[in-house]
């Protein structure tokens, strides 16, 4: 991460000098992929993969000692040459005193800020890409795939207000946003969230509980990369209850989530494995209830090359409807 440092004086009567932190940071990652897409053959894919990002954190501390910033990134991702992205998202301008912080604009949203809902990798997920994601529990064929808040990187993001709070090891997220939704035209296509979550740690484990409740008419219809099927269904199908419980026996990671996804339930269990000095094996199981539902699993490898650098690789397989196969290899850096 690189930092500048920038003082500037107001011409305002006490004002005094104000010193403002801007960090850029971010990463890139290149390589190449393979995607089965099973049920929607129109979304294979078999090619060079790359994502570059830059992220601009933008701190200043007022004389009272409230601290002000904002986050905003640019990314731009290429799939055997479909690209996406390639500008500037919505800003994340926060205010911070002790332990509370306030966001508004682009927010992080308390579902997709739960501990133990992402597993503890460079993507989040399995190998260089991240596979779909299938392993969410939040992320269900039944009931729609990303339906919650979160910070967008390549989009105006959900135009809410979300504050967050932590004492020692507890901590406790609540999100709002009242946003028009693609899926459906107006005047039906007003969708409201409200979410939350509170989580502890103790002994090196963490137990974290979230809800989200949604007047959404359409639960969101594709996944990351593959357009992926899921039935329409009625208002509620956005509703959300999920518990996560994550800690670290010996060299291994451990969690273990379950979501109640509007009467659709999928648990799934995750390990991150130190094999070597340099070396970590990844992977996950998840089981979704209801006729469109299945098992998904996934393994990788992450190899440290040093100096922010790592070599990348995955295998998911989607054993629901959608019959998904996914593969990647490549390298990833981080600056």
């Amino acid at each position: 991460m690189k930092k500048i440092l920038f003082a500037t004086t107001a011409l305002v009567a006490s004002a005094g000098v104000a010193a403002a932190d801007v960090s850029f940071s971010g990463y890139g990652r290149f390589g190449a992929i393979d995607i089965d897409a099973g049920l929607n053959p129109a979304f294979d894919a078999s090619g060079i993969y790359t994502r570059i990002r830059l992220q601009i954190d933008m701190t200043m501390e007022a004389d009272n000692g409230l601290e002000f910033g904002a986050r905003l990134r640019h990314q731009a991702t290429s799939v055997n040459g479909a690209g996406y992205g390639g500008g500037f998202n919505g800003a994340r301008f926060f205010a911070r005193a002790g332990g509370f912080e306030l966001g508004v604009g682009n927010i992080i949203g308390a579902i997709e800020n739960m501990p133990g809902l992402y597993m503890g990798t460079q993507s989040a997920g399995i190998g260089l890409s991240g596979h779909t994601f299938s392993n969410l529990v939040t992320n269900t064929t039944s009931k729609g795939n990303f339906n919650w808040d979160a910070y967008s990187s390549g989009g105006a993001g959900a135009d809410g207000v979300e504050v967050m709070y932590s004492a020692g090891d507890f901590s406790a997220h609540i999100s709002y946003s009242d946003s028009p939704s693609g899926l459906v035209p107006a005047p039906f296509n007003v969708q409201q969230r409200v979410a939350a979550h509170v989580a502890y740690t103790f002994n090196d484990w963490t137990v974290a509980l979230g809800y989200q409740d949604s007047d959404a008419l359409v639960c969101a219809l594709n996944n990351t990369y593959t357009g992926a099927f899921a039935p329409l269904t009625g208002p509620g199908c956005e509703d959300k209850a999920l518990i996560t419980v994550g800690g670290t026996v010996g060299p291994a990671d451990l969690s273990l989530a379950y979501a109640d996804n509007d009467g659709i339930g999928k648990w799934g269990l995750y390990a991150n494995v130190e094999v070597g000095a340099a070396t970590r094996v990844d992977a996950f199981v998840t089981s979704e209830e209801g006729v469109f539902g299945g098992e998904t699993y996934g393994i990788g490898v992450s190899h440290n090359l040093g100096g922010g650098a790592s070599l990348e690789a995955g295998f998911a397989k989607d054993d629901t409807v959608l019959d998904i196969t996914t593969m990647d290899l490549g390298i990833r850096f981080n600056f």
